[in-house]
């Protein structure tokens, strides 16, 4: 059920509480506060974003909020003409970028106040309280959830039994995009801190916002992306005892690739102009050698060209059987983490032996 006028307001405040500096959420709740009626308060809000689009360099914003703020009658006249003669002064100036200047709301970033409005009144409001588990690891849910009020602890659990604490998110940010997009498993747990307020989305208002804004679609999927890379690096075996800043290392430089079932992935680690190596993240590949398959390599399994120790038999051809991911990684990251992590060189060292005796039989390899 999409929300009510009131419970659209209620959202739009919470976000502006959140992202103080946005206009794309100001200038909406700006309209509802007039339709509302509300006039003191949409003419109190447009002097404060006035007032935050001139100490950040945004003299055209401010301008159209000082504009404003004279349409709706603030009685500061001589603040508003004090900022209109800064703004004006500084029109040529380049500003900086919204990113830059202050905290944004990137998921509707690349939409206009329109879209972004339709995007949001598609939520359903959701109440959980304090302990409240929200989406559990390894279900299967697709729903996308932001946080208008409290607090939400991600965890994630590893096949060996560690629980790490991933971290919190707060007001304003989003999780569940991974299973959502990619039609996942769970890839964490998601339990409420304290008692929340969310905005519930299915999968299908999430798709029908790709497909509105091919950009505000490429902005989402590098979130899901770095998010679901950030879990490998606690779910798989190799990474779990990285370094914090070797982690995030592992995030920003690598990408996943998705590929269909039938598609050969060992001509696209043949091609690579970079020394690269992938691991399977979902679903499985077969390694064929002469036309037969000799064995199936599963979630977690690692090749490439990075190191002569990843590299298959030449005359091994890599098929996906079914929807596969796979993340890609850089030859700096391998060998640094080679050289540096006695747990990671033995779990290659490992894996590789299996792989390569494997390579003679029908196995199915799950590390």
């Amino acid at each position: 059920m999409a929300l009510t006028k009131q419970e659209m307001m209620q959202a739009y405040q919470d976000l502006i509480a959140a992202y103080p500096e946005d206009l794309r959420i100001a200038r909406p709740l700006i309209q509802m506060l007039q339709a509302r009626g509300d006039k003191e308060a949409a003419r109190n809000l447009a002097m404060e974003m006035a007032r935050r689009m001139v100490s950040l360099g945004y003299s055209s914003y401010a301008l159209a909020f000082l504009s404003l703020c004279e349409q709706l009658g603030h009685p500061d006249t001589d603040e508003i003409e004090s900022m209109k003669t800064i703004a004006e002064l500084t029109l040529g100036s380049p500003p900086q970028s919204l990113s830059e200047a202050g905290k944004v709301f990137s998921l509707i970033e690349a939409l206009s106040d329109s879209e972004s409005q339709e995007f949001l009144r598609q939520g359903t409001l959701r109440k959980v309280k304090k302990g409240e588990v929200i989406v559990k690891q390894g279900e299967i849910s697709h729903n996308f959830y932001l946080i208008l009020e409290g607090e939400v602890h991600v965890q994630v659990n590893t096949k060996s039994g560690e629980h790490f604490e991933v971290g919190s998110l707060k007001q304003g940010d989003f999780f569940g995009e991974v299973a959502c997009i990619y039609q996942l498993p769970r890839t964490a747990t998601v339990q409420a801190f304290v008692d929340s307020t969310l905005l519930e989305f299915s999968d299908k208002t999430v798709d029908a916002m790709v497909h509105m804004s091919p950009i505000a679609g490429d902005s989402l999927m590098k979130v899901v992306q770095r998010r679901m890379i950030e879990t490998i690096s606690f779910m798989h075996p190799a990474f779990t005892k990285l370094g914090a800043e070797d982690r995030q290392w592992l995030e920003e430089d690598s990408e996943l690739v998705e590929y269909f079932p039938g598609r050969v992935l060992r001509k696209d680690s043949e091609a690579e102009k970079t020394s690269v190596f992938y691991v399977i993240v979902f679903g499985k590949v077969e390694a064929k050698r002469n036309g037969k398959t000799k064995c199936t390599l599963g979630v977690n399994a690692m090749y490439g060209n990075a190191s002569p120790i990843l590299r298959l038999p030449d005359d091994t051809e890599l098929v996906a059987v079914e929807r596969t991911l796979a993340c890609r990684m850089p030859l700096q990251i391998f060998d640094t983490f080679y050289n540096t992590y006695a747990g990671f060189e033995l779990w290659v060292n490992n894996h590789v032996g299996k792989r390569n005796g494997a390579l003679g039989s029908s196995v199915i390899l799950n590390n």
